[in-house]
């Protein structure tokens, strides 16, 4: 049976985050070439009158820019996401009809909690020189590798959602002819467009029948490489030519729309997404070891993790080991000075241990996953334990100073605590319960909390009042009784009666002898308790030291793609010294579960990690004042990575465009 045990609190899942279904989904609408007004007209509004109809909507917003738009649909809380998601979808088909016939199917994106990626893969090239150029056909040879080998690949993990791929190159058939043989050939531009859409033809099938058989029979004559395409003949006043002998064929890359780029060189980026119920460190360890298969056999190409978000979780798991083994340090101190002994830290560790172990059981039958909202319950429990095994200890030697037996002090001491100990266990569990019946995501959010805190109050009482005395008595066994050495340690302790005593007392005394001034005190309290709970600042979420810094920038001007990568990468080369890792998202990105404001071309998302959180400072200092310096109409943002950007810092020109708390002089 505690073989079963321990396998269940192994295969729990960890997370960053709880598996939430958030109740929005996110229409994002793609058309290259048209202005925001023309793009709301035509394909936004549309689109809105359709998904104005699904069922139970909350709320609909969009916003339209050039090239791209945005709409989101907020559902109430507790909707069936899955069901809102397959009938955004035929709302969309609906509204295809009446959109213009070059418009590519918007994409549709749902949002969960989990949907953050652990951290983003960068694939470069090794020959490719920091700030440089990477040769064309070997970074679409690149393109075709990450996409077709590295992405499935890591798809086939078990632990591994989806792999979302930014930074991809898509190449295209060029064909250029040569005018000089045009002319001797007596051929058009005319001739060679005619010629390849005969060639490129996929007539359908057709059924023929053989006796008792039946066959479908399927003619198509597509161009697929470029060997099809130089080998089409023309006829031309009784000559057939063929296309290679006058025009120069080949793969060419696709004009960009967004660029990936990581330490200065082109990178194709994968963000990779975990399972909801598989364990975070299980999925590092396997894509670890997928990556070092991988970089043993292909030499040339580097892969490098950005934007690591394990570390956050591990931050947690290291706190909660942290306070297990200083709990465990101040046992040992608090029973030398007030027990007296050295065996009491023993049985009330072991007693923490084993209420953590049934813990971790109730998280598995409940299917909870170890996360940073159930880990901080957890780790607030464990402080409770502790205060409960050794009210249950001391409770018992005081017995046994009076000179019960062993057994009758167990008995007795734990008896006399029930009560008492159930009670502060029930008040404590009063402040957390009603997390779970709050509404919204809010609710959802902290019921991990609540679980932990409540599970582990209540699985530590009984521990304490039925484990922690059969141990006592186990571990004591073979004490004398009576007015034994342990007696005589816990009377003649000098620090407890000579210092901890007489202050303790002293206290009593200086409080019962001011009764006026005491009394005063707490009436004045209960007011400034109130006063201070509107004076201290407030946040969604805590601040926590780290490393990594975002800055959005938006250049403000109508500029391309290769001079936003340009300036990127100028910026990058400028701040090279104070930064150990620099990644950049240029342009349009072909993420999926982009559930933010798409990039434009004058866009472009950077980040820096530095060697400790005290450069964090300085290296927005120097950001921000190189931006300005050079670029004094650029805006720009600055925030943590996700999940930790509850607050984002806006800085713009001196008009102000972006809004925020603006930082210009």
């Amino acid at each position: 049976m505690f073989y079963c045990w321990a396998g269940d609190v192994f295969t729990l899942p960890v997370s960053l985050l709880p598996d939430i279904a958030i109740p929005e989904i996110t229409v994002q609408v793609s058309v290259q070439n048209t202005s925001a007004r023309e793009l709301e007209n035509t394909v936004v509004k549309p689109l809105r009158q359709q998904l104005i109809q699904v069922a139970k909507l909350k709320d609909m917003s969009s916003e339209t820019r050039d090239g791209t738009g945005i709409i989101r649909l907020n559902f109430d809380y507790g909707t069936n996401t899955d069901l809102a998601f397959i009938e955004v979808n035929e709302k969309i088909d609906a509204a295809m009809n009446y959109l213009p016939k070059d418009v590519d199917r918007p994409k549709v994106v749902k949002a969960s909690a989990t949907d953050i990626p652990v951290f983003y893969l960068n694939l470069t090239l090794k020959n490719d020189s920091a700030y440089g150029q990477a040769d064309g056909q070997a970074f679409l040879n690149l393109c075709e590798f990450a996409e077709s080998v590295i992405k499935r690949r890591i798809e086939q993990l078990p632990e591994v959602a989806m792999v979302d791929v930014t930074g991809l190159l898509e190449r295209q058939l060029q064909i250029v002819p040569d005018p000089a043989k045009l002319a001797v050939l007596g051929l058009s531009i005319e001739d060679i467009e005619t010629a390849l859409a005969q060639n490129n033809v996929e007539s359908g099938s057709m059924t023929v029948r053989d006796g008792y058989y039946e066959y479908n029979i399927k003619f198509s004559t597509l161009l697929r490489t470029e060997e099809d395409v130089e080998n089409i003949l023309l006829r031309k006043e009784g000559r057939i030519i063929r296309l290679g002998d006058f025009c120069r064929i080949a793969i060419a890359p696709v004009k960009e729309k967004g660029i990936s780029v990581s330490n200065g060189k082109r990178a194709v980026t994968l963000a990779v997404i975990k399972q909801a119920d598989e364990n975070m460190d299980a999925m590092k360890q396997a894509i670890n070891r997928t990556m070092d298969y991988f970089q043993k056999i292909y030499p040339d190409v580097e892969f490098g993790v950005s934007r690591n978000q394990t570390e956050l979780l591990d931050y947690t798991i290291s706190n909660l080991q942290q306070n297990l083994s200083l709990g465990f340090l101040f046992i040992c101190i608090v029973a030398v000075l007030f027990l007296g002994d050295v065996k009491s830290p023993f049985i009330i560790g072991l007693s923490m241990v084993v209420s953590i172990v049934i813990c971790f059981l109730f998280f598995y039958l409940f299917k909870m996953s170890l996360n940073i909202i159930s880990l901080s319950g957890l780790i607030l429990a464990v402080g409770m334990m502790i205060d409960s095994s050794i009210i249950v200890t001391e409770n018992i030697s005081q017995y046994r100073e009076r000179g019960y037996s062993l057994r009758r002090a167990c008995v007795a001491g734990a008896s006399e605590v029930v009560t008492p100990m159930l009670s502060s266990s029930l008040t404590t569990i009063a402040v957390f319960v009603h997390l779970i019946f709050m509404s919204g995501i809010a609710g959802a959010l902290f019921y991990d909390q609540a679980f932990a805190v409540t599970v582990g109050l209540l699985i530590s009482y009984f521990t304490g009042i039925m484990l922690l005395p059969v141990l006592y008595m186990l571990v004591y066994r073979t004490g004398i009784r009576g007015k034994s050495w342990f007696s005589r340690i816990r009377i003649n302790n000098p620090l407890k009666e000579h210092t901890l005593d007489r202050f303790y007392d002293a206290g009593v005394d200086w409080v019962f002898s001011h009764k006026t001034g005491n009394a005063l005190f707490c009436i004045i309290s209960v007011p400034l308790c109130v006063l201070m709970f509107y004076v201290i600042g407030k946040e969604r979420m805590p601040k926590i030291d780290q490393n990594e810094l975002i800055a959005r920038v938006e250049w403000n001007e109508n500029i391309h793609v290769d001079e936003n990568r340009r300036r990127v990468d100028a910026l990058f080369e400028d701040l090279k010294e104070y930064t150990v890792e620099q990644t950049a998202s240029v342009g349009q990105q072909d993420y999926l579960l982009n559930r933010e404001q798409a990039l434009s071309s004058s866009e472009a998302e950077l980040y820096f990690k530095t060697e400790k959180t005290s450069a964090i400072t300085p290296l927005k200092k120097n950001v921000y004042q190189r931006l300005h310096a050079t670029y004094p109409q650029a805006c720009f943002f600055f925030s943590p990575p996700p999940p930790r950007n509850g607050v984002r810092e806006a800085v713009c020109d001196r008009r102000g465009r972006c809004g925020g708390r603006t930082l210009c002089p």
